[in-house]
């Protein structure tokens, strides 16, 4: 035998009801409950920091998440369904339909912009902050690389272009990318631009592995330099997301000023003829 549930309100018999909202008295029975929605998001809280913890993930980001989280949390807590059999109030009448139509796609591609800025944006942040944190603290040394030979694999992304050589006479590997000015398309085009003998000057990682223990000499050492670009470009999209916000609101003040000024003629039709009697 089957689970009867039945409204709490009107007691209509909810045991083969899909719907979220009751037939019988339109309250929404099946909704989710606040208590239940603001434990899932300290639990969704939780999650994203510990995981961002331990990736090493900015602490202003874990705000941001954080904050997003519990913003979406309070705006899904306060919409409320609709009840079963409400009248839908009537469309406000628009004075300058060709104009809101403007200011709806300008609204739709300005959002548009705001997310590739924060999805970019936060690309190019954890780069730059694991890069950092990936030289932090490590010693180094100045030295030179010679290349004993070069190597190019073509990718969907870009070419992996990396070359083996010594290090006062111990034998290294060490990635191009960096020291070239341009994109290899082959390998003998990189074999061109990077001979066999070439002298590098590199800072020298003694204590890592593979790759990462030879790095291009620079102005700044990896470890700083990286710092740098990660503050600049957390600095530089936060500008850009700030902009694109202001420019969104003054979009929607403007798209609400092309509504026409027929507040009470709307309200009359919203409460029915019954109302003027």
């Amino acid at each position: 035998m089957g689970i009867v549930r039945k409204c709490p309100k009107c007691g209509f018999d909810l045991s083969n009801v899909t719907s979220p909202i009751c037939p019988g008295c339109g309250i929404p029975n099946l909704a989710v409950p606040r208590t239940r929605k603001w434990i899932g998001a300290v639990i969704q809280i939780g999650l994203s920091t510990t995981f961002m913890l331990v990736f090493g993930f900015p602490k202003v980001m874990i705000v941001v998440f954080a904050t997003l989280i519990v913003v979406g949390t309070a705006l899904s807590t306060l919409v409320k369904p609709r009840p079963a059999g409400a009248a839908v109030a009537p469309q406000r009448p628009v004075s300058n339909p060709l104009l809101f139509k403007i200011l709806s796609v300008a609204i739709v591609l300005c959002s548009f912009v705001m997310v590739c800025f924060l999805l970019f944006g936060f690309v190019s942040l954890m780069n730059s902050w694991q890069r950092w944190h990936q030289y932090e603290g490590h010693p180094y040394q100045r030295a030179d690389f010679v290349v004993i030979k070069v190597y190019y694999q073509a990718h969907r992304g870009g070419p992996d272009t990396y070359a083996s050589g010594t290090v006062d006479g111990s034998k290294e590997w060490m990635s191009l990318r960096s020291y070239l000015n341009f994109v290899p398309r082959s390998h003998e085009e990189l074999e061109s631009g990077v001979a066999a003998g070439t002298v590098i000057p590199v800072y020298f990682f003694p204590d890592m592995k593979g790759r990462a223990r030879v790095q291009v000499l620079s102005d700044s050492p990896p470890a700083e330099a990286s710092r740098r670009a990660a503050m600049s470009t957390l600095n530089s999209y936060l500008v850009r997301v700030a902009v694109t916000a202001g420019i969104l609101c003054l979009l929607f003040l403007l798209r609400r000023s092309c509504y026409a000024d027929t507040e009470t003629p709307f309200q009359q039709a919203s409460t029915g003829p019954g109302s003027l009697t």
